[in-house]
């Protein structure tokens, strides 16, 4: 279980997380919604500290972390407990797929390098990349590279998965195969906390929706009640505007 006590973060005076309260359950899938600016990728980078909270308690399992007060050793032992996937895949460009899944299991878990083979080559399966395992970054599509970059953060068998919109930095045509891969690490059980702009997979993934606010969870409910009955008129406003914005500009 993850529990978010009294996150506060401030960027020159601007609060952008205000005393964030949020607790995750195991296996739960977590959607994070809102405007650009509203907080969310802040949120996911002071979870696993690539940014430094002003203020606030995180604890995994049994590991508590308090951000003002956080020694080297907690902060090592809470990234081993989370796995983050970037929006620009992150990929070590002179190492191969494989070398790059294997790379964390080797220096971060300290596993035998056979045995990093093995679970490397067995995660880049799932993903649907057998035939591209000694490839290197620039010999794969955006979305491959970004699989690549999934099957990484599986590898280390985190206890949180974070996807900070894992596909906005790719072309359209590839997106449905990285969302088909998250969707199915989820039913593998996984838990996530997901910032996504991409509404209709959040509705058929997520267990639970946030609706981030200038720093605040103005909304917290199932997709069917985030999306069919928000109770924040902040919310309904943000959906209404979405919407609007989908819609087709042409007839056929």
């Amino acid at each position: 279980m993850i529990e978010i006590r009294g996150l506060t973060k401030s960027f020159h005076g601007n609060t952008v997380l205000d005393q964030i309260d949020l607790t995750i359950q195991r296996g739960d899938v977590v959607a994070v919604i809102g405007s650009s600016g509203a907080g969310k990728s802040t949120l996911l980078r002071s979870i696993n500290l690539l940014e430094t909270p002003d203020a606030g308690t995180i604890k995994i399992d049994e590991l508590r972390v308090d951000t003002a007060r956080k020694t080297k050793k907690e902060v090592l032992e809470l990234r081993k407990s989370t796995a983050m996937v970037f929006q620009q895949f992150n990929l070590f460009r002179q190492k191969t797929a494989l070398e790059n899944v294997m790379e964390g299991l080797i220096v971060v878990k300290k596993i035998a390098k056979e045995e990093a083979r093995k679970k490397a080559e067995s995660q880049l399966a799932k993903v649907g990349l057998t035939e591209r395992v000694h490839h290197y970054p620039k010999q794969l599509s955006g979305g491959q590279q970004q699989r690549v970059a999934i099957a990484r953060a599986l590898a280390m068998q985190p206890k949180i998965l974070l996807f900070d919109e894992p596909t906005s930095a790719l072309d359209p045509e590839l997106v449905g195969e990285v969302l088909d891969t998250i969707k199915q690490a989820a039913e593998e059980g996984n838990t996530m906390l997901i910032v996504s702009h991409e509404m209709n997979f959040v509705r058929k993934v997520a267990t639970r929706v946030l609706f981030l606010d200038q720093g605040l969870i103005v909304e917290d409910g199932t997709p069917q009640e985030v999306f069919s009955h928000p109770k924040s008129e902040r919310t309904k406003q943000f959906l209404a505007n979405y919407y609007r914005d989908q819609e087709p500009e042409f007839a056929i």
